[in-house]
């Protein structure tokens, strides 16, 4: 810090560090701390102090420092008594500390666990939300289910030659077993294709056209 040329009896503020019971105690005694410690430090340097009090702030010169302020909230240095012993050894070892403290970092450093050393990993298929639409091989199954206990329950197989009782309307067996489903709140009700590929296929009805229009033949219903 440095005040320039200052004239014979011009005041400098300055910082003086004094232990708290001697402050107080000199509160309680109204003493002009200044004063006693100009009368104090003059008598120390052998300067005649004409022992007049501290004039008020405006009556100071400014000081002019060529460091930066410190920060409002910032931390402040210790005060470095030159007359201990000590104090050598202790500005030694702050600076030693001062140069192995690490500047910390705005953000950590990426973690080794990139996305690019991430193995892909089997997707987990999500459960069917509630009311969501049934898979195709279950659907078929309900429908084959609902189809062969139909044709269990209400048809009768006959010989080749049953006559005409032994033949039902494709239309005909196809509405009587959606009447069926209905009954015994079977839904959906298979479709039309569905039901008609169960008779041929699972079942195996013979069909036959009889003056163009389509039957099913040798059975009936019970």
């Amino acid at each position: 810090m440095s005040a320039g040329k200052v004239s014979r009896g011009t005041w400098l503020p300055t910082w003086v560090l004094i232990r708290s019971d001697l402050y107080d105690e000199a509160e309680r005694q109204h003493l002009d701390i200044s004063f006693e410690c100009n009368t104090a430090l003059a008598r120390r340097l052998g300067i005649a102090y004409t022992g007049s009090r501290t004039p008020a702030s405006g009556e100071m010169s400014p000081v002019i420092s060529g460091v930066d302020p410190v920060p409002v909230g910032a931390a402040l240095r210790p005060v470095i008594n030159a007359d201990d012993p000590a104090t050598p050894a202790k500005v030694k070892k702050e600076k030693k500390e001062a140069a192995t403290v690490k500047p910390r970092m705005a953000h950590p450093p990426p973690s080794a666990c990139t996305s690019a050393s991430l193995k892909p990993s089997t997707p987990i298929v999500p459960a069917p939300a509630p009311g969501a639409p049934r898979k195709p091989a279950a659907d078929r199954k309900k429908k084959a289910g609902a189809i062969k206990k139909f044709v269990s329950s209400l048809i009768v197989r006959t010989d080749e030659d049953g006559g005409t009782d032994a033949v039902i309307k494709k239309d005909e067996l196809y509405q009587r077993f959606e009447s069926w489903c209905r009954e015994h709140a079977i839904s959906p009700v298979p479709d039309r294709r569905s039901f008609s590929v169960a008779l041929k296929n699972q079942c195996a009805i013979p069909e036959r056209s009889i003056g163009g229009t389509a039957y099913w033949v040798n059975i009936r219903l019970k």
